[in-house]
Parts: C-alpha cells; structure tokens; sequence
C-alpha cells in the first residue's frame, strides 16, 4: 500500500500544473466528496474545501494559504491520493459535468441457456 502511495505522489508532483485540476468528485459506494480549491484570478490567497455532498454536512476549509496557492494544490493533492488509498474513487470534475450521484451498476447480461445436448443416433 505504501508503495502505491508513493507512487501516486510522485506522480503527482512531477505533472505539470497546467494539468491539475482545481476540483475533484470522489465517490465510495453511494457516497460523494468534493474536494475544491478556491483562489481569486491573479491572487495568491487560496483555500481547500471539503464537501460531504451525499451527506448533508456543510462545506469545510481543511487548509488556506494567503502567499502561495501551490500550498493548496499540494494539500488538495494529497488528501486526494489518502481518499483514494481508502477505497475511494476521485476524479476530476469537469465544468460541463456537475457532481451527481454515481449511476447504479447495470445488472449482467443473462447468459443464454445452453441447447439441450443433442441424442446419439442409434
């Protein structure tokens, strides 16, 4: 497990920022977390929010910086990759496509029934 950790940390410090993404939906069975940094266009202040969607608990800053949005962006990032070590499934969410509740799995195709051994001719 740690070496899975270490993995994703590293991984995510040698992405480049352009890429990373300012907001994430994690989902763990019917749950929703979001996870969210907050900063001004031009501004070096900056805030982490943690949003327990499914669950009806309000919004919380886990960290804030005045002088360096990057703090954010690494806390953000790690606390990404210890929800994901605790089994749940983040991604980045996108502007055209609002956090919703996961889609129920769809039920397996049924097998078609096997043919009836044919006799042998006698």
């Amino acid at each position: 497990m740690n070496f899975i950790l270490r993995c994703i940390a590293i991984a995510v410090m040698v992405a480049p920022v352009s890429a990373l993404a300012n907001t994430w939906s994690c989902t763990h069975n019917e749950l929703i977390r979001t996870v969210s940094i907050e900063s001004e266009a031009g501004s070096t202040a900056c805030a982490v929010n943690y949003t327990k969607e499914t669950e009806g608990v309000p919004m919380k800053t886990l960290w804030s910086a005045e002088n360096d949005t990057a703090y954010c962006t690494e806390k953000a990032e790690g606390f990404i990759a210890k929800l994901a070590a605790w089994g749940w499934i983040c991604n980045e969410a996108t502007a055209d496509a609002p956090v919703s509740a996961p889609e129920p799995a769809a039920e397996p195709a049924a097998e078609p029934a096997a043919e009836p051994a044919a006799e042998p001719a006698q």
